[in-house]
């Protein structure tokens, strides 16, 4: 890959960075702040990349908001696709678009946040997953493109729309650690 198509990909990244309308992300910011001030959990789901990307939030929302020693608690936060003992087993003797929702539906509670990341929006698995979140009664955002069937599965959408996958991905990082760092601001004024 030479100099050239590098500085493309990130002139096209620059062009779907600004495409994001910081207004559309308040709402997950709210949600996962509300979920702390609330002592709820925050799940995050994602498949492939959209998997770490699930596990890079749950892990920053964790640690990342408790700025420096003696800080407040951070956020309960946990990506449903890091136990690969209990994805595996409800994935062999249920069904891959099973695996998210049957955690949530044992470890889920009212008013637990469910964060799903798609650069498709179309993973059944994260829509039973929102399904299941629905049942529950825990708040559901996607962080996806805005017509998929996760958004309209989802409470609220946060669209992203991209010129490829690995640009969409790219956006999902900034936009979650948007998110933490707001909750960070607001963990550390309390």
């Amino acid at each position: 890959m030479s100099a050239d198509a590098i500085g493309g990909y990130f002139a096209a990244l620059r062009r779907c960075m600004g495409m994001l309308d910081p207004a559309a992300i308040v709402p997950l910011a709210a949600a996962v702040e509300e979920a702390w001030r609330a002592d709820r959990t925050v799940f995050t789901a994602g498949n492939g990349g959209s998997a770490a990307t699930a596990s890079h939030f749950a892990a920053d929302l964790a640690k990342t908001t408790r700025l420096g020693a003696g800080a407040a608690r951070g956020v309960r936060a946990l990506a449903l696709g890091d136990n690969a003992s209990l994805l595996t087993a409800w994935a062999n003797d249920q069904s891959f678009v099973d695996v998210f929702a049957e955690q949530l539906r044992t470890l889920a509670g009212t008013g637990d946040v469910l964060v799903c990341l798609s650069t498709s929006g179309e993973s059944p698995n994260l829509a039973a997953a929102a399904s299941a979140a629905a049942a529950s009664g825990v708040h559901s955002l996607a962080v996806a493109p805005a017509r998929s069937t996760l958004a309209s599965r989802c409470d609220v959408t946060i669209p992203v729309q991209a010129e490829s996958i690995q640009m969409a991905e790219d956006l999902h990082l900034a936009v979650c650690h948007a998110v933490t760092m707001h909750v960070a601001a607001a963990i550390a004024a309390s």
